[in-house]
This record gives structure tokens, C-alpha cells and sequence, in this order.
């Protein structure tokens, strides 16, 4: 019995030896992995505390990350706008200049205009001016909040303060706006908002008409 024991001790040191060393592998597999999670939250966190508000924590990863996306396309364009003004390089023939984005600003149907983080109209093209009933000159200053009928009113204006203090890039909404000749027109309202510096700098609004 004793020269059994041991036999079957060498064979049962090895079963035993390689169960820790399969356990130990699981484990490491484990801790492995719960590194990669927390090296991927903190890699997030850094990037949610680059956002205006970003630590909010009612916006998920999607809003973040299309957050970010924006700001770093709007980054790239600024970018590559200062490049080309230091530089004085030419453009070609066949790419456009500001010249060509203004007049196509002006002829497009979509009604837009540019509005300040007050909601007071900078510019707008000519489809946006037929929509209000007014002409360039009298639009230029135009209120937009205080063109909102007053049913729709504080609804609005929680929309147009909600995207300049929450980080994000763009809402939409339905409301009624007053034209000049005091007729309501209910319109789908697309506010964007416009960052200058990793700042806001003013909205793009386009109105569309429900009817």
C-alpha cells in the first residue's frame, strides 16, 4: 500500500499542478482584461473632461463621441482655414472660395440664417427672408426667440440655452414663429450650434416649414 502511495503521488502532483496552473491562467486572463476596461474608462474620462460640460452625466457614450467628432471636424476646418491665410496659398480653379459658399448661401430654398448666441439674426439668405415676410435689411437684427408666438415661447428659449450650456452640437424642435404680417407659421426649427476656439460663437438655424 505504501509503495502505491507512492506511485500515484508523483501522478497526482502533476493533475494538481496543472489545475493551478490552468486556474492561474484564467485568472491572469481575467485581471488582463479588467485592465484593458479600466485603461479604456480612464482614456474615456480624460475625453468626456475635454467637452464644454462634458462631465454631465446625462449624456452617454454616443453623444460623446459625436460630440467629439464635431469638434474635431470644426477644429480641422479652422485649422485648415488659418494654414491657408498665413500662408497665402491659392486656391484652385475648381475648389470654391467664400465667395462661392456666400452666393450658394444665398441661392439655396433652404431658409438659414446665422444668428448670434442671443438669438438676434446676423445674416440671412433670401429664402429665410421670403419665409418671415421681411427683407434683408429689416431681418438683420431680427430676434428670433422674440419672434416665437407665445405659446411656444419658454419651450424655445430652453432649447436655444439647453445646446449653449450642454456641449452638444445641434437640436431640433417644433415651434410657431411670427412673420411680419403677424400670421403663425409652425416650422421644424434645426438649431447648430457654432464653436470659435472651443467656444460658442453663434448658431446656423434652418426653418422648414411644416406646410
Amino acid at each position: 500500500a505504501g509503495a502505491a502511495t507512492q506511485q500515484l503521488a508523483p501522478t497526482t502532483q502533476v493533475a494538481m499542478a496543472a489545475i493551478l496552473d490552468d486556474n492561474t491562467e484564467r485568472l491572469s486572463h481575467k485581471e488582463v482584461e479588467q485592465r484593458r476596461r479600466e485603461k479604456a474608462k480612464l482614456y474615456f474620462d480624460e475625453l468626456r473632461a475635454l467637452l464644454p460640460c462634458g462631465a454631465d452625466s446625462k449624456f452617454d457614450k454616443n453623444t460623446i463621441l459625436q460630440n467629439t467628432i464635431a469638434m474635431i471636424k470644426q477644429l480641422q476646418a479652422e485649422l485648415d482655414f488659418y494654414r491657408e491665410a498665413k500662408m497665402g496659398a491659392k486656391r484652385p480653379l475648381t475648389q470654391p472660395g467664400s465667395t462661392d459658399y456666400r452666393q450658394s448661401f444665398d441661392v439655396t430654398r433652404q431658409p438659414l440664417c446665422f444668428c448670434g448666441l442671443d438669438g438676434c439674426v446676423w445674416e440671412s439668405n433670401a429664402s429665410f427672408c421670403n419665409l418671415m415676410g421681411y427683407t434683408k435689411q429689416e431681418i438683420a437684427g431680427l430676434s428670433l426667440l422674440n419672434s416665437t408666438a407665445p405659446c411656444d415661447s419658454d419651450a424655445s428659449s430652453q432649447h436655444w440655452q439647453r445646446l449653449i450650456s450642454s456641449g452638444m452640437c445641434n437640436c431640433t424642435f417644433y415651434c410657431n414663429v411670427i412673420r411680419k404680417d403677424s400670421q403663425q407659421l409652425l416650422v421644424n426649427m434645426d438649431l447648430n450650434l457654432i464653436h470659435k476656439k472651443n467656444q460658442p460663437y453663434c448658431f446656423l438655424v434652418a426653418t422648414n416649414p411644416t406646410s
